[in-house]
């Protein structure tokens, strides 16, 4: 977990919004491979291993279906997920949700942006401007503070877990003019305004918790 980063994690029980606080016991290159985080409002405490930051209460959730590394195919997909999340620079950071996760270590080829991923598959390693997160229900980061996220048919939730909580917690911290990437058969969430489409993918954008007015057409 990139130590930077720390400040836009937030606690998942229900109560005044705080940061976390984190204490360190391996750091490699600014990024915490080993410690803990804890909550400074109800005491709750989430450990680091291996880099990643473990919100899902010790059980770990289901890895995506395709968790196969990246390879010279994905080149062309690496491109387009920049374009996606309208990454024109390198300030801020993205998250990866899923199989997305893989692309992790090629999109920084791309443009050097902090990267979160989340629920990723095992082969995807932390540091480097790449953290992670595991969580078995919603993103535990600040509203409004990611440039964009991609989020995959099957974010590795746990059984019984809801998607669409999952979903509305990735458009909650997407900043007001940050890109949201997800499947084209998905549902679009009422407070997304659709950018752009094709015949695997869709890209909105946040409305700010505003529904997106439909005009139908009266009935005569």
């Amino acid at each position: 977990m990139y130590s930077e980063l720390v400040d836009q994690l937030r606690c998942l029980d229900v109560h005044a919004e705080s940061w976390l606080v984190a204490a360190a016991d391996v750091t490699e290159d600014r990024h915490i491979m080993r410690g803990v985080l804890g909550c400074p409002v109800c005491r709750a405490t989430y450990p680091i291993a291996a880099g990643v930051a473990d919100f899902s209460g010790g059980a770990r959730v289901p890895l995506p279906a395709n968790s196969a590394p990246t390879s010279a195919d994905d080149a062309p997909l690496v491109i387009k997920l920049a374009a996606m999340l309208d990454l024109t620079d390198a300030s801020g950071y993205v998250v990866l949700c899923g199989a997305w996760a893989r692309l992790a270590r090629a999109l920084r080829d791309v443009v050097p942006v902090q990267v979160v991923v989340v629920n990723a598959p095992q082969e995807v390693s932390m540091g480097s401007g790449v953290s992670g997160i595991v969580t078995a229900e919603r993103i535990p980061l600040a509203a409004g503070s990611a440039r964009g996220v991609a989020v995959d048919d099957l974010p590795g939730l746990a059984e019984g877990q809801s998607r669409t909580a999952f979903v509305r917690s990735a458009v909650a911290a997407t900043r007001p003019d940050g890109r949201i990437v997800g499947p084209a058969a998905a549902p679009i969430p009422e407070d997304v305004k659709m950018l752009a489409a094709d015949e695997l993918h869709r890209v909105g954008t946040p409305t700010g918790g505003q529904p997106v007015l439909k005009l139908v057409r009266a009935s005569r």
